[in-house]
This record gives C-alpha cells, structure tokens and sequence, in this order.
C-alpha cells in the first residue's frame, strides 16, 4: 500500500493522477477532507490527520509499505517533515520517498532548499530504505507570465544572468508514480533523481524569447529589481515567509549560486523525453 502526503498540492495531485491511471489503489494523510473530496470519489483512501499528529500518521501508516512525503514550502517545513519521518520511522514504515530540490546544496543560505536539506538528513540517519525526488525548475512558474507578456511585452523577473533546467509538475508526478511501483523497488533505494525536461539549459531571455514565441509577439527580459518583486508577489503567497522565501531562492539563482543544469534520468528511466518548454507554453495560449 502506497500513502501519499500533499494529495492537495500541485506535485502531490500530478503523483495522484498517474497512480490512478495506473490503477493502483492508495491513500492520503489530509489536513481538510473537503479539499480532498474529489480524490475520495476517486476510490482514494483518504485518513484526516495533520503530518506532526503521530497518532494521525500512525493510522494513516497502518499496512504501508511506502510512503511519498511532499510539503508545500512554508516557514515550519522543517519541523513538520523530520516529525514525519520520526513517526514514520518508529511505526517501521520500510521505505520513504522525499519530494526535494536541487537546489538542496550545502552551503545555501535559503530557507526552502535549508528545510529540504533537514528533512533529507533526518531521513537517510532513520534507517528507513529511502528515495529523493528533486525536479528542478517548474515551469509552471511561468503560468502567469503569458498574461503579463502579453500586455508589458515583458519577462519581469529579478534572475540576472542565472540559468534554469526546466521541469513539468505532471511530469515530475509522473515519474515518481513510476518509481513508487516499480516491482523492482530495490533499485530505487539510496538514490537521489535530479530530473528535468528535455530542454538545453536556458538563461531568462531564451525563456522570454519562448514565450513571445508561443504567444505571437516579442517579448523581452526584463531583470527587475529585486525589492519590487519581491513586493508584488506577496499577495500570490501565504505569508510575508514565504514571499521572502522565495526571493532569497531566486537570488540564489541570478548570481549563479545555483545554476541550471540539465540531466537525462527522466528518460533514462521513463523511456521517454518529459515535456519541453514550448510544448508547456502551448497548452497556456
């Protein structure tokens, strides 16, 4: 039995979705049974608990043989997920897969890739078999840009000269649902995926020069201020955290701290390329 966590969220319902199609039958730890609705109408077993209730992930535990841990990035990510994997650990679940990033490195000073590195280091001390997932780049972090670059002509982003590999969410919960059940789940234990799409590395302006392609007009990168940005995505997130937050990840990014960089797993072990940039942009226009 798989046990998923973040069934909610983008990257936990894209690993939903491929499950189903798979015909595989699974459940969910939520926080809200209501969000989750949809997904029990599904067929999905859906246990109503919170990640750091060990009562809560105990049950939802109960004849598991796997679990997938994904959180959103928030300001006590952390603590939630090394008390997950604590539970987790002690109810003798045998093998953990961790959504990450690869921007997981040593050394970052970020908040969201410090909370992955935490998580990441109570789980290979649990004893627990283990697998790290680590899309890079979303490129649904593009979605509102189309809008945007139609009306200023512009690619505002404060990136600098940083480069990005690029990642579709259904693809990232593509290739976990494929990792989750393989038969041949051994193979997969101790590894760290870093995954990407099929596009070469990219800086902003060949990401601006894809957009404008997609919709038709040119579109120009625009390397913004960072304070200004960081002010109006604000209101697109939960909190002051988590804006800041991401801010201080995508300065990372423009001076080159953590550079793009492209890789063949995704094909390797799907036997196909993940979808490109363009064929992304594609479904927004």
């Amino acid at each position: 039995m798989i046990l998923l966590t973040g069934i909610t969220g983008n990257i936990g319902g894209a690993t939903a979705r491929a499950l189903l199609a798979r015909g595989e039958h699974f459940r969910a730890l939520v926080r809200d049974p209501v969000k989750a609705a949809a997904w029990a109408e599904q067929g999905v077993d859906i246990v109503q608990g919170d990640l750091e209730d060990p009562a809560a992930v105990r049950r939802a535990l109960a004849g598991v043989d796997r679990a997938l841990l994904v959180m959103p990035n928030g300001e006590f990510q952390e603590r939630v997920e090394v008390s997950f994997v604590r539970t987790a650990r002690e109810a003798g679940l045998p093998w953990i897969m961790k959504l990450s990033s690869p921007e997981a490195v040593r050394g970052t000073t970020s908040p969201i890739p410090l909370a992955h590195i935490a998580a990441e280091d109570a789980i290979r001390a649990s004893g627990m078999s283990w697998t790290f997932v680590r899309p890079s780049f979303y490129m649904q972090n593009f979605r509102g840009s189309v809008k945007s670059a139609r009306a200023t002509g512009k690619l505002s982003m404060p990136m600098g000269s940083g480069t990005v590999a690029l990642t579709d969410n259904n693809d990232a919960g593509e290739f976990i649902a494929h990792v989750l059940t393989d038969p041949e789940s051994a193979r997969h234990h101790g590894q760290c995926y870093d995954i990407t799409g099929p596009d070469p590395v990219m800086n902003f302006h060949q990401v601006a020069q894809a957009i404008g392609e997609a919709i038709g007009q040119p579109v120009a990168y625009d390397d913004c201020d960072p304070k200004a940005f960081q002010a109006a995505i604000r209101p697109f997130h939960r909190n002051e955290w988590h804006s800041d937050a991401v801010a201080r990840l995508f300065a990372e990014i423009a001076d080159d701290r953590t550079p793009g960089h492209r890789t063949d797993t995704f094909q390797q072990l799907m036997g196909r390329p993940g979808r490109s940039l363009k064929e992304y942009l594609a479904t927004l226009v």
